[in-house]
């Protein structure tokens, strides 16, 4: 048996316009048959949510509850601590403003973490930013300046409960 020389390899360029709905006949059969995605998962846990003005407090409640979230907002700190103590089960969030009245937010942190130490914690704010909880013995898992967007809120939040 003879043998051939190798053959040359041959180069093609595709040139793809975008596609258009309805472009094609069987399209309906083609995307029925596709997989579609898994939907994130549904958000669980309750999230409590402490700021002593009443407006910022009830903007962060209806974003995180327009997610999905099961929330608690209060204004006074101490109120907070008091529904944490009494809670069955635990949040498993709590966003807190840093400056309040007789307690801030860094307090909230460290006694919320006594009554509960696996609780995730956001810390916002306005007064002070990021660098200056580095040193604070509270344990703060994410910081958000204010003034912040309904998506950054979002966003923060759901990264810090991703399972």
């Amino acid at each position: 048996m003879a043998r051939q020389p190798p053959r040359a390899q041959t180069e093609f360029q595709l040139a793809m316009r975008p596609w258009k709905s309805g472009q094609f006949r069987n399209q309906k059969s083609i995307m029925s048959r596709t997989k579609a995605p898994r939907p994130a998962p549904a958000p669980s846990g309750l999230i409590f949510v402490v700021d002593d003005n009443a407006l910022l407090v009830e903007f962060a409640g209806a974003v995180l509850k327009g997610e999905g979230y099961e929330v608690r907002i209060f204004t006074d700190p101490k109120a907070a601590l008091k529904a944490l103590q009494e809670a069955d089960p635990k949040p498993v969030a709590l966003v807190t403003d840093y400056e309040m009245g007789e307690m801030n937010g860094l307090e909230l942190i460290v006694s919320s973490h006594k009554i509960a130490p696996s609780l995730k914690t956001v810390l916002l704010s306005g007064t002070i930013d990021g660098t200056f909880i580095a040193g604070h013995p509270a344990k703060v898992d994410r910081f958000l300046g204010k003034p912040y967007l309904p998506a950054q809120l979002k966003s923060v939040v759901g990264e810090l409960l991703q399972p």
